[in-house]
This record gives structure tokens, C-alpha cells and sequence, in this order.
């Protein structure tokens, strides 16, 4: 942000046609820069004298939603552009039928005009306007608009900081259980705000006792004044990283969302295979520009590199960009990362060492004590005794198996309706639905395994007839000398051929 003017060249000079410069369409007459990006005899039409006034042009995207939004609940606002927001809250009171209308909502952000509306004493006005003529993209037709904030009086400067400053940080804190959840925009370069969510609590999320003491001792301990206070001293970087690895569906997704919640922390989500275009420099900038108060994940850690340091798909960062990233100097104190994979046997050293990796946290099958935890949560006035009778139920029919506890979840959705009793009546269909899961794994492998083995058959027969292709014309260079040609005219002989040649038709139609 800049309270100074900005010089913008158009683009007719850039090509060098200086002599021949045509002001764009609104412009005045021969100007072929522009100090300012708004008219000023425009304003003056609306009581504004710039001349008096403090300005600041709005580029950030992210900054012009933010005060868009906010000029739009002022309620002498006239023009306004519609979007439709699905919110949880909306379809939550249509499904509990407190509200008959749909869960789609619409909202009004402002529109085209000049607003002016007060602030901490201070008269601002927005400039909200379209400039130059519609043209032609790859998404449709579009415009070019921007937005000025000007502000009038002493101490203009510091309010127009003091108000953006204000919507940014609204825009970043959590309130009460609710978290945000951010997404890098790669193509853009900043944080954008995909949803607001309300943090379901710790205690619903049933993991072994002695794992969530643990993290939340970690983090108790590391969110404390006197903890910064000896990184300081000591001239260690203030972040904390955690690896969770472990079995999928074992809850490390729900684990991370509650932290959010209780933390009162946003999760900012990178997928660095997301975008050809997710370079080393964007996932610095990434990084370093998370919204404060912040938990960074990094899912699926593993897809991005194997334990000899090689891309696992077609990476834009490499793996020393991603350590750099995460030992950056210039990244914020507190900053928390998640790095999460089911495979921790398939990662660097290197990126799993002291100091990057504080805490190794594993997710596991669904253990004894999980199973009846599970039970009590969906079953809360089952009788005392039901839940230690269900995990033994779980346990007899289970065997030697193993479930997770997305298994145990699914089972118990499935039986929503039933009893206590009868759910624990049903445990067999945990076993069926681990069968059926297995079933469909070997169908799968059969599958792959059959189609490697045509492949390699047809390069097996490519290379022979190649081979001999070779022989032949290697004969037929040597002058044939050293070659004797036998041919046995006898109905043994005929009928070996006949069958050598049926082997290869029925080659053929298998490979076809």
C-alpha cells in the first residue's frame, strides 16, 4: 500500500509506437501516462476534492474482496453484484427445518459507483470503476476495474492502514470454535478463503488416550511465553512440526481440524502436485505469507518425493526447495506445520530429521480402547457394560483382521437406526465389508498383473522378430556363406509345423 501516485504505461508504448500514441477510450487527450487511477473532475462531481485527500489503489485481490464486502453492508449502498454462497449453516436450518428456503444464499458485495461512509472520524470514499473497453479471454468476455480508497483530513494515511489492517485481521481470526480454511492460489500468489468451519471438539475425535495427551502436552507446552522466550535466547527458529503417519482412515484428518478449533488456529492447505506452476519460490512465498495464528499442512508428504530424493510425479519444486521452504528464515514466528503420509518408510531422512520434524505421531488400527470409545460416542445412553460387550464382539468376529477407524465409523452410520443391541448383533458386516474391500483389491491386482503379462509378451515377440531380422540380413551380407538350408518333406515334419503355427494364431488372438 501506497499513499504516492502510480505511474501506469500503456500498452502502445511498450510496443515503441511513441509518435503515434491514441488515448485509450475515457482518457483525457494525449495522455499517454497516468499519475492517478481515477478522474478527478469525476469525483468532483460527487463532492470529493482528490486534491484534499489521501489514496491508496486496492490490488490485492484477497484486500478488495475483504473491502468490498465491508462498503456493502453501509446502507446507503444503491448497486451491488450478486454470489452464491452454500453455507453449512443455511442447509443445517433447512434440513432441522427451521428455515423452508433453499441452502443456497446470496450475497451482495458493492457494485460500480463512488461511496464515501466514516470511519474511527474520518470520511472515506471508495471508487468502485470499470476502465476501458470490455474484451475478449479465455474465461469470456471481462473488464479491467479497480478500486481507490481515499481518505480526507490529517492522519489520512494511518486510518486508511488502520481500516485495512482491521478487515485483514477480521478476516484471519478464528471466532470461538469456528476456523478458516486457506488454499494458495498459485496463479495469484496469495492465501485465498475457501470456507468457514465450525471445529468439532477434541474429544469427538477418538483416538488411544496417550497420542492426544501427547500432542496437546507438546503444544501446551510449546505456546507459552516462556518457550519463545528460550528459542529467542538460544537463536532457534519458534515453529513446531509434526509428521502424522500411519494407516489411512485412522483419523489424522480429524485429529488436525480439532486441533484448529481448540488452538483457535486457520489451516492453510498446500498441495505442491496440485499445479505445474507450484515453484520452490511460490512455496517460500507460501509459507512466509501464511495468515497469522495459522496450521500449516502438508498432506500426502510422501507423493512428493521417495526416500532417494526423486519426484514421485512431475514436481515444478525439487526436494532441496522443499526443505529451504521449511527451514525458511524469513517464516514467521509460531508457525505450526502438519506434514501427514501413510508411508513414513518411504521418506528422506533428511526432511524428517531433529529440527524439521519435532513429533512423529502414529495412526494405527482401531485399537480395544478406540472400538468402545466409538461405541459410548454414537450409543451415549447405552447401558453400562455395552460398550466392553461390543468391542469384544468386534474383536471375536475381527480375528486375526484388522479395521480402522473409518471402518468402524462407516459400520456405525450404517446402523443409525438400530439398537445398542442390535448393532452389536451386526458386527459381522464389519468383517463383509473388509472382505468385499479385499475382494475388489485382488480383482484389481488380477487385472494389472494379466495386462503386465500381454505387454510384456508383445515386447518379448517384437524383440524376437527384430532378432531375426537382423540374421537375415546379416546372411544376406556375409554372401550366404557358412548357411545350409534343410528342408524335411515328411508328415511328422508337416504336422509340427502345422502345430507351431496354430501356437502362434492362438498368441495372436489372445494378444488381440
Amino acid at each position: 500500500m501506497s499513499d504516492t501516485s502510480a505511474c501506469l504505461i500503456h500498452s502502445d508504448a511498450l510496443h515503441g509506437d511513441v509518435d503515434n500514441l491514441k488515448p485509450p477510450t475515457g482518457t483525457a487527450p494525449s495522455a499517454a501516462y497516468e499519475t492517478t487511477p481515477f478522474d478527478a473532475e469525476v469525483l468532483l462531481k460527487h463532492g470529493i476534492d482528490a486534491s484534499k485527500c489521501i489514496w491508496t489503489e486496492i490490488t490485492p485481490k484477497s484486500l478488495k474482496n475483504m473491502l468490498m464486502r465491508h462498503v456493502a453492508d453501509l446502507p446507503t449502498n444503491t448497486s451491488f453484484v450478486p454470489s452464491i454462497h452454500n453455507t453449512e449453516a443455511s442447509l443445517a436450518q433447512q434440513l432441522l427445518g427451521e428455515d423452508d428456503g433453499p441452502s443456497a444464499r446470496v450475497h451482495l458485495r458493492v457494485g460500480l459507483g463512488v461511496y464515501t461512509f466514516d470511519w474511527d472520524e474520518h470520511k472515506m470514499h471508495l471508487v468502485h470503476q470499470r476502465r476501458g473497453p470490455i474484451v475478449g479471454t479465455s474465461c469470456g468476455p471481462a473488464a479491467w476495474d479497480n478500486l481507490v480508497l481515499l481518505c480526507e483530513g490529517e492522519g489520512a494515511k494511518e486510518a486508511i492502514t488502520a481500516l485495512l489492517n482491521k478487515l485483514v485481521n477480521e478476516e484471519e481470526k478464528t471466532k470461538g470454535t469456528d476456523f478458516t480454511i486457506f488454499r494458495w492460489n498459485v496463479k495469484h500468489g496469495y492465501w485465498g478463503h475457501v470456507a468457514r468451519k465450525t471445529a468439532r471438539s477434541l474429544d469427538s475425535v477418538v483416538l488411544p488416550t496417550q497420542t492426544k495427551d501427547r500432542i496437546t502436552a507438546d503444544l501446551d507446552q510449546f505456546l507459552t511465553p516462556s518457550t519463545y522466550k528460550f528459542y529467542v535466547e538460544h537463536g532457534i527458529p519458534y515453529k513446531r512440526s509434526f509428521l502424522f503417519y500411519g494407516e489411512p482412515g485412522a483419523g489424522k484428518t480429524s485429529l488436525i481440524q480439532a486441533l484448529a478449533g481448540k488452538y483457535r488456529r486457520n489451516l492453510c492447505i498446500m498441495q505442491p502436485t496440485s499445479d505445474p506452476k507450484f515453484t520452490d519460490d511460490a512455496l517460500a512465498n507460501a509459507i512466509k505469507d501464511a495468515p497469522p495464528r495459522s496450521i500449516i499442512v502438508l498432506e500426502d508428504v510422501d507423493a512428493l518425493f521417495d526416500k532417494n530424493r526423486q519426484a514421485n510425479t512431475k514436481l515444478a519444486i525439487t526436494f532441496s526447495g522443499l526443505l529451504n521452504a521449511l527451514d525458511g528464515i524469513a517464516n514467521p514466528d509460531g508457525q505450526l506445520f502438519i506434514l501427514t503420509t501413510n508411508f513414513r518408510d518411504q521418506l528422506d531422512a533428511a526432511l524428517i530429521r531433529n529440527g524439521r520434524v519435532d513429533l512423529h505421531v502414529e495412526f494405527t488400527h482401531a485399537t480395544p480402547e478406540q472400538t468402545a470409545s466409538l461405541f459410548a460416542q454414537f450409543y451415549p445412553k447405552a447401558a453400562e457394560g455395552k460398550k466392553d460387550e461390543f468391542q469384544g464382539a468386534v474383536a471375536k468376529v475381527l480375528g486375526d483382521r484388522k479395521v480402522n477407524m473409518a471402518g468402524l465409523q462407516h459400520f456405525f452410520v450404517m446402523h443409525r437406526c438400530s439398537t445398542p443391541d442390535e448393532a452389536i448383533a451386526g458386527v459381522t458386516s464389519i468383517v463383509d465389508d473388509i472382505k468385499e474391500k479385499e475382494e475388489g483389491k485382488k480383482e484389481d491386482k488380477d487385472k494389472a498383473d494379466k495386462e503386465a503379462k500381454k505387454e510384456a509378451k508383445k515386447e518379448d515377440k517384437k524383440a524376437g522378430r527384430k532378432g531375426k531380422g537382423k540374421g537375415s540380413k546379416a546372411a544376406k551380407a556375409g554372401g550366404g556363406a557358412g548357411t545350409v538350408n534343410v528342408y524335411i518333406n515328411s508328415p511328422s515334419a508337416a504336422k509340427t509345423s502345422d502345430e507351431d503355427e496354430d501356437e502362434d494364431d492362438e498368441d495372436e488372438d489372445e494378444e488381440e
